[in-house]
């Protein structure tokens, strides 16, 4: 081993404990890059491969009723790969020992063949039978949180009957990954469900029989969305259809389609924080150790050590802990990301999610840490290449201030002694005035904002509650009602 590098050992010895606070911010900053990358990355394929495997359709064509033949009108369309009817209702659902009604949705299944489109996931139990119109098929979450399970009986009342089912099996559906009732915002596994039921049961309990009051449309490669939505709305009018919409405006797709968004707008933009963070508590401890060992610079290129060679000595203390904090990064991304993922698989719905990351993001987040843990000590190093020998082992001249803004009698006269020193200081020094008062700026606008946030959000809940809609209970009808009701 070099001297350098023996040296190199007892300077990383000496400053261990800053050292270890610059390796543990970017270990944060390459954590965020490594466990963000990796969720999205494992959102997307896992919401792709669902949807493929379980055939989500591409666009959603609700109507008021429409018979089973048009169905093949809209196959006829240009673009649409394939076309499937089904009928959609609400329900409530009456459980012993619970006062509030349970909303649910009530969705029909092609019991006598494979299901074209929306396919359902099947976790427990066995599929519904043709010969039994009273076996349902429940939402798996639903059922966990009420202890619901294959052969219990449910109550629900269904376009105004009340009916008792029985349940065959649990399901999960890349329909309701997000699964929240018409109006909300926040899934409650007690108080939403999903019923797929047989469609000839479905149909006889809202009057559908023979017919249909939703399509499904899978589109082909190339098709123009807005084309065939024109075209499927023009087949459906006639029949008090409602207006077609992709599947980016289908209420569970659009909630992971915005946080797959979130994540990777965080991931662009924490990450970066740290890494600036880091490099500027590199920038100010190499600087201090440079000027500390002055003498001992002087002394090294006396000997022979080049300016190069001295710089590469510091510059490997710099790569040293840059290193270090990206790798324990790297693993610390990977076990958050690990952990984060059964959270997003709960709470989405996933019938599975892997946490993978994409090999090349390792090297990134190593490359960026390095690479901001070298811009700077660059700065730094380069006082390294202006010193000789002989300007080296002398102490620093005093700074030149002899030009530098000078108060003049009339302030004198009324500032005192202390209050001028701070004035100079603010005028010889105004770049690290400036990035202080930044700083400050910052710390104070992350405090503001969130401070501003929970008072938006208090006064929006005082408005919208206490002044636009100031109703105890909603009571919505399936059908148009008179007055009289």
């Amino acid at each position: 081993m070099s001297p350098l590098d023996r040296k190199l050992l007892r300077d990383l010895w000496r400053i261990k404990g800053q050292a270890i606070a610059i390796a543990i911010v970017i270990s944060v900053g390459v954590l965020m890059l490594v466990m963000m990358d990796g969720l999205v990355n494992s959102l997307q394929e896992t919401r792709r491969a669902y949807y493929e495997r379980y055939r989500l359709a591409n666009v959603f064509a609700p109507v008021k009723r429409a018979p089973n033949h048009i169905i093949r009108k809209l196959s006829d369309i240009p673009g649409v790969a394939a076309a499937e009817g089904r009928i959609n209702g609400g329900a409530l659902i009456d459980l012993p020992g619970i006062a509030a009604p349970i909303r649910a949705q009530a969705v029909s299944l092609n019991v006598f063949g494979q299901q074209r489109l929306n396919d359902i996931y099947l976790t427990a139990g066995r599929k519904i039978d043709p010969s039994h119109s009273e076996e349902i098929l429940l939402l798996e979450d639903f059922a966990h949180a009420h202890n619901l399970g294959p052969g219990d009986t449910l109550a629900a009342t269904m376009n105004g009957a009340r009916r008792t089912f029985r349940i065959a099996g649990l399901a999960q559906s890349p329909e309701f990954i997000y699964a929240v009732p018409p109006g909300e915002l926040v899934p409650d596994d007690k108080r939403f469900a999903v019923i797929w039921m047989s469609k000839d049961a479905l149909g006889a309990a809202y009057d559908v029989d023979g017919a249909f009051n939703e399509a499904l449309i899978a589109l082909s490669r190339g098709a123009r969305l807005p084309a065939v939505l024109d075209r499927i709305d023009r087949i459906l009018e006639p029949y008090g259809g409602t207006g077609a919409y992709g599947l980016e405006d289908h209420v569970s797709d659009r909630f992971i389609s915005e946080e797959i968004k979130s994540l990777t707008i965080s991931n662009r933009i924490v990450p970066p924080i740290f890494l600036g963070v880091a490099a500027f508590l590199l920038y100010i401890v190499i600087s201090r150790i440079i000027q500390a060992e002055r003498e001992q610079i002087g002394l090294l290129k006396a000997f022979g050590y080049t300016s190069l060679e001295v710089s590469t000595h510091y510059f490997k203390l710099i790569l040293l802990i840059a290193a270090s904090g990206a790798a324990l990064g790297c693993i610390m991304g990977v076990m958050s990301g690990r952990g984060l993922a059964t959270v997003y698989q709960d709470y989405y719905k996933f019938p599975f999610l892997v946490f993978r990351v994409d090999p090349a993001t390792f090297m990134t987040g190593v490359i960026v840490s390095i690479c901001a843990a070298s811009a700077g000590g660059v700065f730094v190093l380069r006082q390294v290449f202006a010193l000789t020998p002989a300007v080296a082992m002398r102490p620093p001249a005093p700074a030149d201030f002899s030009r530098s803004f000078k108060i003049g009698g009339v302030l004198k006269r009324y500032l005192d002694q202390p209050t001028r020193m701070i004035l100079r200081r603010l005028i010889r020094q105004p770049g690290r005035a400036g990035a202080a008062a930044l700083g400050i700026g910052a710390g104070m606008g992350l405090s503001v904002a969130m401070l501003s946030s929970l008072s938006s959000f208090n006064t929006t809940m005082a408005w919208n509650f206490g002044l636009i809609d100031r109703s105890d209970v909603t009571v919505t009808f399936n059908e148009p009602r008179g007055l009289d009701a």
